[in-house]
């Protein structure tokens, strides 16, 4: 077919429907409808295409390149993610448990692990052995975020007397929740402050919101050090038997509370909304 037209020099013909078939990917398996109801709405929109035309507005309606960068709806995500971090200062940050022995119940006259001896009808002697279980169970302690700023002197001293790693991350979990009250208000004001076009906006908050990335990575740095592991300068089974004999990433993560883990969502949140902008 193509050989015969190079020859004649003419070009096939493509009907209106095949027409309709290749530009919309078989969207149209059957007969094309026809695009306007009646020959009056399609004199109203060549009207209002014109009339735009005169304006010397060249892009169409619902372009994306006129849709703003932050949504409305994206903009109430930022300010309930930046007054959730704030609020969660005084969930739990962190958790400590001591394991509690409990003492075995006996009956009368018997103690734990006794045994009797006792001579039956015919004159056998029967032993019985009495045999009980303690049982442990854990008392928490929790720590909100709050209270790490104002247990400074006791915790933190204690913290700062231990080995290098847990000087470093004791300096680090003291600035943090005072980076959740600074940065939060910080992203508040941006969002509902920052004047300009759309564009100047997006582009201001978007600088704003990077800073979001320093707690984030506070937090991974303190994590990646405590597999360096660190001595305590005190007797830590003494106050909290899950604190072990030293210090290390088992620690670490089993003396995070859900309240911290808390911000760091919301702080991600934040923080990936700069990189999408």
């Amino acid at each position: 077919m193509a050989d015969q037209d190079k020859q004649t020099g003419t070009r096939p013909r493509i009907n209106d429907d095949q027409r309709f078939h290749y530009i919309g990917f078989d969207v149209f398996p059957g007969k094309a409808k026809p695009l306007f109801k009646t020959d009056a709405e399609k004199a109203k929109i060549v009207q209002a295409v014109q009339a735009k035309r005169q304006q010397g507005e060249l892009i169409r309606d619902e372009c994306k390149l006129l849709t703003p960068r932050i949504s409305k709806l994206e903009r109430l995500v930022l300010t309930v993610a930046s007054v959730v971090i704030i609020v969660a200062l005084i969930f739990p940050w962190y958790s400590a448990y001591n394991e509690v022995t409990d003492q075995p119940a006996t009956g009368p006259g018997q103690t734990a692990g006794q045994s009797q001896t006792q001579v039956g009808s015919s004159g056998e002697e029967i032993i019985t052995g009495v045999r009980t279980q303690a049982k442990v169970h854990r008392e928490y302690r929790y720590l909100s975020g709050i209270e790490s700023l104002l247990s400074i002197g006791t915790v933190g001293g204690q913290m700062f007397s231990s080995g290098f790693v847990l000087i470093l991350t004791a300096i680090i979990f003291f600035l943090y929740p005072l980076l959740c009250l600074a940065i939060p208000v910080y992203n508040l004001v941006g969002i509902y402050k920052t004047r300009g076009t759309p564009d100047e906006i997006a582009l201001k908050l978007k600088k704003q919101l990077r800073l979001n990335w320093i707690p984030v990575l506070m937090f991974a740095f303190a994590f990646a050090i405590s597999f360096f592991g660190a001595d305590y300068g005190f007797s830590a089974p003494t106050f909290f038997s899950n604190l072990g004999t030293s210090y290390g990433p088992g620690v670490f993560l089993g003396s995070l509370s859900w309240g911290l883990l808390v911000t760091l969502g919301c702080f991600l949140v934040l923080a990936l909304k700069a990189v999408e902008i």
